[in-house]
């Protein structure tokens, strides 16, 4: 995640002032002061009593129309308001408001007009004038959605000199800043290659064949298989020289990521397209961690995307920029026509990794998709479960309607696993994993296909 520094804020002395009043308490009380001494009046009715009333109320308003001018010409502090470059959803992220102390009055109301989709920001609140250079305050903005998001101008309420008037003072401080996916996962070690194979117990082991490359050579180790030695260089030292191989680079991953109405789904404060856009995206940091290119394509959204591989560790801020800005549609899952636009895209052998939630309908249209990339392509299906469903499948029966929901779940799982069994006939590898786990389901196939050399 990007550090902060996206500074929003000139001076409004150079044009990003507007104003506006209203009467603070001490105006109003004067006000109904002097209007109830009118009761007076009642019990003195002579003409001296009356000249003293209006005398006062016109001594009133022009005090008050003086403090109203003077807090009127009052010129709007030079603030501004630091953001980070990025944020992330769901997340808190501090907003920091500089201001010159010696521009402040004692005391002030500060209201950013920051995204409405955070109510818990505390704002607008009262500020308190710093007694060194720099008045600081700093909130946490929270956002609920990806995509951009736009900060308004920074508003300042002043009490006038006599505090009649609270006056309002803009500073112009607008931005727009990408809010991206939780990518905060992304430095955890269950997606480090190594790591990951240690927990499975999985070690790399030297084999020939398509899918490994010849690294270096190096003193021969304990364990090592005979083919593995390199009998001229073993001749040529006198001691056992054996061949390492590596995992062959420049691989191709591709991720089609189902736009469509049916990962509209909630699933906890996110959707099951946050989800499968998360685990996307940390299984294309996941290959390009090693060395191998990584696309996406986005089909059945309101705006199709086609993303080219990239390759290299910079590669992942193209995929995001392109990625973050993605939500669900209200279209169907065509998954045949998503098929035959990745083929037009990219027909160099890939592992192409299509994130979705299968329903039982879709058999003829997957099959038609799989028959289809299959002629280029090693296809994987990532089939998202709902949290719910796999709570549901552990819980007792204790009354006939929670018997009959249990029936209607288990005829549903009989034909979820009915169609991964087509779909592995037709060719796919098929896996499925709840939002949670996904991410690392995923990562664990693609390096374990990797390892095996299939790609």
């Amino acid at each position: 995640r990007p550090d902060p520094g996206n500074r929003a804020g000139p001076s409004a002395r150079s044009g990003g002032s507007t104003a506006a009043m209203k009467p603070a308490p001490r105006l109003l009380l004067a006000v109904g002061l002097w209007a109830l001494s009118a009761i007076s009046l009642l019990f003195f009715s002579s003409s001296i009593a009356s000249l003293l009333w209006w005398a006062a109320g016109a001594i009133l308003a022009a005090f008050a129309l003086l403090d109203l001018l003077h807090g009127w010409r009052r010129p709007a502090p030079a603030a501004e308001r630091i953001v980070p470059n990025a944020l992330s959803v769901q997340q808190p992220h501090p907003i920091k408001v500089r201001i010159p102390s010696t521009e402040l009055p004692a005391q002030a109301t500060l209201a950013d007009h920051h995204p409405d989709d955070d109510p818990l920001t505390g704002l607008p609140c009262l500020l308190n004038r710093a007694d060194n250079e720099l008045t600081e305050f700093t909130y946490h903005y929270r956002p609920s959605r990806r995509g951009p998001v736009a900060f308004g101008d920074l508003e300042f309420w002043f009490p006038s000199q006599l505090g009649f008037w609270s006056v309002r003072k803009i500073c112009a401080a607008r931005c727009t800043v990408p809010v991206y996916p939780d990518f905060s996962r992304i430095g955890q070690t269950q997606l480090d290659a190594n790591h990951s194979f240690l927990l499975t117990g999985t070690r790399l082991k030297p084999r020939r064949g398509e899918g490994m490359e010849f690294h270096q050579l190096r003193e021969y180790h304990p364990g090592d298989s005979l083919r593995q030695i390199d009998w001229k260089a073993t001749a040529r030292r006198r001691s056992l020289i054996s061949r390492e191989y590596q995992d062959e680079q420049n691989q191709q991953v591709l991720i089609m990521l189902d736009g469509g109405r049916r990962l509209g789904m909630p699933v906890g404060n996110l959707t099951g397209f946050d989800h499968a856009l998360n685990a996307s995206l940390l299984l294309a940091w996941s290959a390009l961690k090693q060395k191998d290119k990584a696309g996406a394509m986005l089909f059945s959204g309101d705006q199709p995307r086609w993303l080219p591989p990239v390759q290299g560790q910079n590669g992942i801020n193209h995929l995001l920029n392109g990625l973050y800005d993605l939500h669900p549609s209200q279209h169907a899952s065509d998954f045949s026509l998503a098929a035959r636009q990745l083929v037009r895209h990219s027909r160099r052998r890939a592992l192409v990794v299509l994130v979705t939630r299968l329903q039982h309908e879709d058999l003829d249209d997957l099959l038609s998709a799989v028959g289809l990339m299959r002629r280029h392509h090693l296809v994987l299906i990532a089939d998202m479960l709902l949290p719910e469903q796999e709570a549901l499948a552990r819980q007792p029966v204790e009354d006939f309607d929670q018997a009959l929901t249990l029936c209607a779940d288990a005829q549903e799982q009989k034909q979820r696993q009915q169609l991964h069994t087509r779909l592995r006939h037709a060719g796919a590898l098929v896996t499925s994993a709840t939002p949670q786990n996904m991410p690392q389901q995923l990562n664990h196939l693609y390096l374990a296909l990797k390892r095996s050399g299939r790609l």
